[in-house]
């Protein structure tokens, strides 16, 4: 993560701009939220340290979102299909404020991000299997 500083020439106050790159760290997190689910308590979802400080930046890429209940976390309809490959997502995003005010141009599925290609999941496998709706 990167980081450019200026101040406001109004009121003075430090603005900052963090650069955040998907990695194989938030992929984990977003795949443990799947695996569970899709809906977890951070607290119980059983992150290691590195995990749990930087998950909730999954929401910049728009893989997770927090749902306000209970402190709990829910995969979006894009994280899941990031983590089966069927979409791409930004390399990076700039933040200010912990908004994203510039995402970059370069996409990525998550098979290019380093040392995530284990955390693919096969969602061609997933389609063949019997569900809830099948007789």
């Amino acid at each position: 993560m990167t980081n450019n500083t200026s101040i406001c020439p109004t009121c003075g106050r430090k603005i900052t701009e963090y650069k955040h790159t998907i990695n194989k760290t938030l992929v984990a997190g977003l795949a443990r939220l799947n695996a569970l689910g899709g809906r977890a308590r951070i607290d119980r979802m059983g992150l290691d340290y590195t995990q749990f400080t930087n998950f909730q930046k999954l929401r910049y890429f728009g893989l997770a979102i927090p749902t306000n209940e209970h402190s709990e976390w829910q995969i979006t309809e894009q994280g899941v299909w990031f983590l089966q490959g069927r979409i791409q997502i930004s390399r990076f995003v700039i933040t200010r404020n912990a908004n994203v005010v510039r995402k970059s141009t370069e996409l990525v599925f998550i098979n290019q991000v380093k040392d995530c290609v284990d955390y693919k999941i096969d969602w061609k496998e997933q389609a063949r299997q019997p569900n809830l709706f099948d007789k």
